[in-house]
């Protein structure tokens, strides 16, 4: 992505997407520039939506490395009792994230070792009504854990989260979608 200095008025930059669409392959392929080359390493995504449902997006990246699972995109929920917030991702439309107005920030790989590749996997769940896929989130690698009955703690509670996400979507329409992403050294 580049910057598009199009917009003064606003006081965060702006960006636009340049080139193709770099998950069109399974596996994907993305260049990791040095830090010093900072608009070119930045990275966005448009989803598309071609069907005849509004949708949820939810994306998270899956790092193999140190076995966490970060949130890329979270929807707001709604609070209880007040009813639902609008699905960003509506019927046949397109949303923006990383760049646009679809209210994510862009995104960029790093190395921060010697390493020259490096793989990671991104999934998107799709539902037609909002959830609560947050309790999917692992910021701690279950490597970093000094005491194991504390983690057994964790583990209950992250386990109840994910039993109730599952008993949430029993009832909905919801799908998800993968794309491996191999990162080079540019």
């Amino acid at each position: 992505m580049v910057e598009n200095n199009d917009n003064y008025r606003s006081s965060e930059p702006e960006y636009q997407p340049v080139g193709g669409n770099l998950l069109a392959r399974e596996p994907a392929c993305i260049e990791v520039f040095d830090s010093d080359d900072f608009d070119t390493s930045l990275l966005g995504m448009t989803l598309y939506n071609d069907g005849l449902e509004d949708l949820y997006p939810y994306l998270f990246y899956f790092d193999p490395n140190d076995l966490t699972i970060t949130p890329w995109v979270l929807p707001a929920k709604g609070v209880p009792g007040r009813g639902p917030v609008d699905p960003p991702l509506r019927r046949k439309s397109k949303l923006t994230l990383g760049y646009g107005n679809g209210g994510a920030s862009p995104w960029e790989f790093v190395f921060t070792d010697e390493r020259d590749k490096d793989i990671g996997f991104f999934k998107l769940f799709l539902s037609t009504s909002p959830a609560d896929f947050g309790c999917l989130t692992r910021t701690k690698s279950p490597f970093d854990w000094q005491d194991p009955y504390h983690r057994q703690g964790e583990m209950d509670k992250e386990a109840q989260d994910a039993a109730e996400l599952k008993k949430e979507l029993e009832s909905r329409s919801w799908g998800v979608k993968k794309a491996t992403v191999i990162q080079v050294r540019a």
